[in-house]
């Protein structure tokens, strides 16, 4: 059901397409590709490149817009929110699909789908990292905190659903690296909650 359930995680997520795979490209049992494994990955570091800029515009002067819904803090928010939807919907459409035994993605397939995984990795770690750097000014600020540690939260919990798909996809070998990349973001992801959510 491994393949099933990574198609049913991007086709509820709104990002995935359909392109024809050719002759030398591995399909899952239902016709996933593995370049479209690789481009969805892609469109989710995309969207967590995009909140770095924000990020680094948080500041304890544009805090208190927060509770009027102005500048960078809501934009963050309701960024990581976004993920947190698209990926809570793809996690229920996971849930209900049907299921079947895909083979895992071998070879260069597998690689390339390691590769798109390490960057949005990496991406995400930047953008938490970024975070982590803003949250110092939380004890002057205190209700900045909890909305974005609440998010983090679920970040994190729909991050480590789509992950383990990803992980379950792929041939061993390349899952090992990638279970080690979890394991550094994940790390990332509680240093960001405990920073945001100790106040």
């Amino acid at each position: 059901m491994r393949l099933s359930v990574l198609s049913a995680i991007f086709a509820a997520a709104g990002v995935l397409s359909a392109p024809t795979p050719s002759e030398s490209e591995q399909t899952s049992s239902n016709g996933l590709p593995a370049s479209t494994v690789v481009q969805n990955i892609q469109v989710l570091t995309t969207k967590s490149n995009a909140l770095i800029g924000p990020a680094q515009q948080l500041s304890i002067v544009n805090a208190p817009l927060l509770s009027i819904g102005q500048g960078p803090w809501p934009t963050v928010i309701t960024g990581l929110a976004d993920i947190v939807i698209t990926a809570t919907s793809a996690i229920t459409a996971m849930n209900n699909a049907p299921g079947g035994q895909g083979t895992p993605y071998v070879g260069d397939e597998a690689t390339a789908i390691g590769n798109a995984f390490r960057t949005f990795v990496r991406v995400h770690q930047q953008l938490l990292g970024v975070l982590i750097g803003k949250a110092g000014f939380l004890t002057q600020i205190p209700f900045v905190g909890p909305p974005v540690a609440e998010v983090l939260r679920q970040v994190e919990g729909v991050v480590d659903t789509i992950s383990f798909a990803l992980i379950d996809g792929v041939e061993d070998s390349v899952a090992s690296v990638m279970k080690g990349d979890l394991a550094g973001l994940d790390g990332t992801i509680k240093v960001a909650i405990a920073q945001y959510g100790g106040v």
